[in-house]
């Protein structure tokens, strides 16, 4: 499941105690004690080169990403043999690869990044075994002590990680210092020890998270493994491994089954007001919804996220029926909750197909159609898939 209200303030607490308390290296991960990679991968890596230490990563790589599904990450995954290609974190209730993207997204951290993090702390991502679930993204467990249990387990890992740099990138965006005193243009030495002028946040940021240079930057930095170059040198060769998703309009598809829909993108929500139906053929996947045509909105709601304003044309799905109403209402509601265009649909005709509902301004995050209760006649509305294109 989701962290809750008590978890979610937990690690707002946890953020706020890294500000006011020990240094940062004492906190987060980085540790260079064992080596997670097999002696293969160690070589393989080496053969990649080496980086800058002051300019690891762009600002842009740090942040991206928000057009990477969950079903590239799961490919990505499977391509490489890894365990997390097949878990589930049980108290998530979702895949690693929808915790990845989902996680990542929610604080506007780049899911490859998060990728590349997971494989410098635990080696989960080229590895077929599970030992290092507890400790994925090395947060919450520090160079001098033992891991804070309360942040074991791999969906837990990803929150807190995603949630720590968005912290970071918080204070660098408006000029500051990070809790440990990185900062973009501002020398500091890391634990290598190695002095480094970052070029930018998202290089500060990686500091403050892992105060080491690591073996992957030539002019200076520990011959030991880790270190933010290693994140940063697998971030590069994982960006470069897989085709992830591009600017370009893609189409998304939510349907009324959530365990269809890519949750990363889409999502549906109705009230107990809503009744699940197979009864009349055409429907889109495995079923739809419908309710009694009463004066109260009660609307279904088909979420879906987009990562930058864009005028999107929508269709609808629906069984026909003489019992449905000629003048079922839609709705197109933006990020911001404004609604901005809205529809009526003879839901009486034209069953089991796309029908146009219009185009619509929408913003960036996640907009929504909705499908009223409130219409002018007939017994029932239809709530079955919505496309956007």
């Amino acid at each position: 499941m989701r962290l809750q209200q008590g978890a979610r303030l937990a690690l707002g607490l946890f953020l706020l105690a890294a500000a006011c308390g020990p240094s940062e290296s004492e906190l987060t991960g980085g540790h260079l004690a064992e080596d997670p990679r097999s002696p293969g991968l160690v070589q393989l890596d080496s053969a990649l080169g080496t980086l800058d230490r002051h300019n690891l990563m762009s600002d842009a790589d740090l942040t991206g990403g928000s057009t990477v599904t969950v079903a590239q990450v799961q490919g990505f995954l499977t391509a490489k043999g890894s365990y997390l290609a097949h878990y589930s974190d049980p108290a998530w209730g979702k895949s690693a690869a929808t915790l990845v993207v989902e996680r990542s997204r929610a604080y506007g951290i780049n899911p490859v990044y998060m990728l590349a993090r997971i494989e410098a702390e635990s080696g989960l991502v080229r590895s077929g075994t599970s030992n290092n679930l507890a400790q994925a993204t090395g947060c919450a467990c520090p160079d001098s002590g033992s891991c804070d249990g309360s942040w074991a387990g791999f969906g837990n890992q990803v929150e807190c990680s995603a949630a720590k740099f968005r912290g970071y990138l918080a204070d660098l965006e408006v000029g500051r210092a990070t809790v440990s005193g990185w900062k973009k243009g501002v020398t500091k030495q890391t634990l290598d020890p190695c002095s480094v002028t970052p070029a930018n946040n998202a290089t500060a940021a990686l500091y403050t998270y892992t105060p080491w240079v690591g073996a992957y930057a030539a002019q200076c930095g520990t011959s030991q493994w880790g270190g933010s170059s290693l994140v940063a040198l697998l971030y590069a060769n994982f960006k470069s491994d897989a085709a992830w998703g591009s600017s370009s309009v893609a189409t998304i598809i939510v349907d009324s089954n959530n365990a269809r829909n890519d949750a990363a993108l889409a999502r549906s929500e109705v009230s107990a007001n809503w009744t699940a139906a197979t009864s009349t053929a055409g429907y889109y996947g495995t079923g739809y919804y419908y309710a009694s045509v009463a004066s109260v909105s009660d609307a279904a709601d088909f979420w879906f996220y987009l990562s930058a304003d864009a005028t999107r044309t929508v269709d609808a799905w629906w069984t026909a029926g003489s019992n449905r109403s000629s003048a079922t209402p839609f709705l197109a509601v933006n990020a911001a909750g404004v609604q901005v265009g809205s529809v009526t649909a003879n839901q009486q005709l034209n069953g089991g197909r796309w029908n146009a509902l219009g185009s619509f301004k929408f913003t960036r995050g996640w907009n929504r159609i909705r499908v009223s209760r409130w219409a002018g006649n007939g017994s029932v509305v239809i709530a079955d898939a919505v496309r956007i294109r």
